[in-house]
């Protein structure tokens, strides 16, 4: 399977970067995955894994400010086990920001090619992060289920739906209201809810891509519940 996938936040979301690398996990099980910390408030995957920021976003901007060569991106990826690897971005929100505006379309269309998990931090309009949202098969919309969540959520979504093809809504917990609720007010079709599995996040977090545990987990469940509404779209787009 390949494509690209956006996970955007909402206000007040807590767990979207987590879910990124959990995604990006699950799919690393025979078949080469990128994830790119896009965030342009700042990456930080790179500090929460205990690696460094270089190579990654920065350079690869830098390496490819007289034309971008898709065999680039490998040069400036770090391996986070056998088939997943991490384009880090740097805590400057300056730098992230400006890195993503030089890479631009070209950058978004070539990891559409490829097996791509973005996490592009917080959605707000004429994000620095829009050129892969515009290229994604698919973004994913994490929001906290509470009543500023969702009110936010409104205005997230229609302004998403305008940028990407396929917007999928993804909440954080079930608590104070369900998905069923949630997918009501948003006037979307289904609305999947992710539990908070704080030992799943742990060995997430710990690239612990193999541990029989962590495939078990009600996070890891959830996740491939996930990728399995939208696994078709991708399907049909690079088809």
């Amino acid at each position: 399977m390949s494509g690209l996938v956006c996970i955007a936040g909402g206000k007040g979301a807590p767990g979207a970067t987590t879910l990124a690398l959990a995604l990006a996990s699950s799919r690393a099980a025979g078949q080469a995955v990128t994830l790119i910390d896009a965030d342009p408030d700042g990456g930080d995957l790179a500090p929460r894994l205990g690696i460094t920021s270089t190579p990654g976003l920065v350079t690869l901007a830098a390496a490819t400010r007289h034309g971008f060569d898709p065999d680039d991106l490998i040069a400036h990826t770090q391996q986070l086990a056998p088939d997943l690897l991490l384009l880090a971005s740097p805590g400057s929100a300056d730098q992230t920001s400006t890195s993503l505006g030089k890479l631009g379309r070209q950058f978004a269309s070539m990891l559409a090619t490829t097996d791509a998990i973005a996490d592009i931090g917080r959605w707000r309009p004429r994000s620095p992060a829009a050129d892969l949202v515009a290229e994604a098969d698919v973004t994913v919309l994490v929001i906290n289920p509470s009543i500023c969540g969702v009110a936010q959520a409104r205005y997230l979504l229609d302004d998403l739906s305008t940028a990407c093809r396929r917007v999928e809504v993804v909440c954080t917990g079930d608590r104070p209201y369900g998905p069923e609720e949630v997918a009501s007010v948003l006037g979307v079709e289904s609305v999947l809810a992710v539990p908070v599995d704080r030992r799943g996040a742990e060995l997430v977090n710990q690239c612990r891509t193999t541990d029989r545990w962590l495939r078990r987990s009600p996070l890891m469940r959830a996740v491939r519940a996930l990728d399995s509404t939208f696994s078709p779209a991708l399907e049909v787009a690079v088809s």
